[in-house]
């Protein structure tokens, strides 16, 4: 039997995975889409910043960002978990329409409700040497 700290690690995979098939250019998503990975109110806190989120307007943000986007990879370094969240020390590899490629090192915290959806997703990335 999986441990509470096994799972959220599991979960984590696994919104990883939901990024990599959705967060593409030509990725079609809906608001039910979002809630595969996120509660119907999370919290979003990249590099500092903050923001309240659900569905609706997650969704806007996601179709912003992806559209000029082939696909995202992660390459996990560090992994840790409790009983709440599971973050990864890593780095992630973007991909773009016009051949650009970006490579960012990021420390990224997700802590997950009750139904083990993401309620918070704290980020903090730096573009990698």
């Amino acid at each position: 039997m999986s441990t509470q700290r096994e799972l959220n690690i599991q979960r984590a995979h696994a919104v990883l995975d939901w990024n990599r098939r959705h967060l593409k250019h030509d990725a079609v998503l809906a608001e039910a889409d979002i809630t595969q990975c996120f509660a119907q109110r999370f919290v979003v806190e990249p590099n500092g910043r903050h923001y309240e989120a659900n569905p609706a307007n997650y969704l806007e943000f996601i179709n912003g960002m992806k559209a000029s986007m082939t696909g995202i990879e992660y390459q996990i370094v560090h992994t840790v978990a409790d009983e709440e969240s599971a973050m990864f020390d890593m780095v992630a590899h973007i991909s773009h329409t016009d051949g650009r490629s970006e490579r960012f090192v990021a420390m990224l915290l997700m802590r997950f409700d009750e139904h083990g959806k993401v309620v918070l997703w704290k980020e903090t990335y730096l573009p990698a040497p």
